[in-house]
């Protein structure tokens, strides 16, 4: 192996000149801009296109789309020029990887993991199971998905790691922000709750929130009130949820949250929490 990159080295340096070296030298700063006016082209067209959408859903398609055109797009420019300046110095890397068989197996390997990545890629896409901006749990990743190439998925968590994932290896993907949403409450509440006073609160502060300027545009549905859903030591627990817009769920929780909690208080409305109770045992006196 070394021999023949000895060999190889020694053909071609001869050939090595000041014309080639400035025509190389010229060629890497058009690559430079080249790439650079495409990409910035690429991005204008679809700034254009997403602007007239309203549609989050519909822009999130586009974003991704946007992002797989310029991965594309700068593979192929690459591809391009790497192999005009190997062709300026007369290097074709084919007798070495021929020659080098244990090269050869490992490229054969990654390029079995690159294939296995690419369909599984075009699969995830075209399916439109994750969308750049999409809030998912892949495998056992949860975060925001910030860019989605043929190759893997990158995600940033809540506390701002980011995430690596090939697309070959993903096994499961659940999508909270696909098209709506369901924010659930388990509402706890004390054993001597009248029922039926509790579901028309819960009913008014629906009414309440839907009203609520800053938040009545998310909520895309009266809040579900499924009743008595289970029984815990010291409460009963009332199951309803709100139907809202991808990403506002989280919101759209917490302030019902707040809502539920100050006219509980106002209503009388006690909200359970564990409590432990300590007997001290008296001691007798022996008479």
């Amino acid at each position: 192996m070394d021999n023949i990159l000895k060999q190889m080295l020694a053909n071609h340096v001869d050939k090595i000149n000041l014309f080639l070296i400035g025509k190389t030298i010229l060629e890497i700063i058009i690559f430079f801009f080249v790439i650079r006016i495409i990409n910035k082209l690429f991005n204008i067209f679809f700034e254009r296109i997403t602007n007239r959408i309203k549609d989050s859903e519909t822009k999130k398609v586009y974003q991704t789309i946007r992002q797989l055109g310029i991965y594309i797009i700068d593979a192929i420019i690459i591809l391009f020029f790497a192999t005009n300046i190997l062709e300026n110095f007369g290097i074709d890397m084919k007798p070495i990887l021929a020659t080098a068989g244990v090269l050869g197996v490992a490229v054969g390997f990654g390029a079995k993991k690159f294939i296995e990545d690419l369909f599984t890629g075009l699969s995830i896409i075209l399916s439109g199971q994750v969308r750049v901006g999409d809030f998912v749990t892949v495998n056992n990743s949860t975060g925001t998905v910030e860019k989605i190439t043929l190759t893997m998925i990158i995600i940033r968590t809540f506390n701002g790691d980011v995430h690596y994932l090939r697309n070959g290896q993903i096994d499961t993907i659940i999508n909270q922000t696909k098209d709506f949403s369901w924010p659930l409450f388990n509402i706890g509440v004390a054993y001597n709750t009248d029922i039926n006073h509790l579901i028309r609160v819960l009913k008014d502060l629906s009414n309440e929130i839907r009203q609520t300027e800053g938040y009545s545009k998310y909520i895309l549905s009266d809040l579900e009130i499924f009743g008595l859903n289970e029984f815990q030591d010291s409460s009963i627990v009332i199951l309803a949820r709100f139907k809202t817009t991808p990403h506002e769920q989280w919101m759209v929780k917490r302030k019902f949250n707040q809502m539920i909690k100050e006219r509980f208080e106002k209503e009388g409305i006690e909200i359970p929490f564990p409590q432990v109770v300590v007997n001290k045992a008296q001691e007798k006196e022996n008479v």
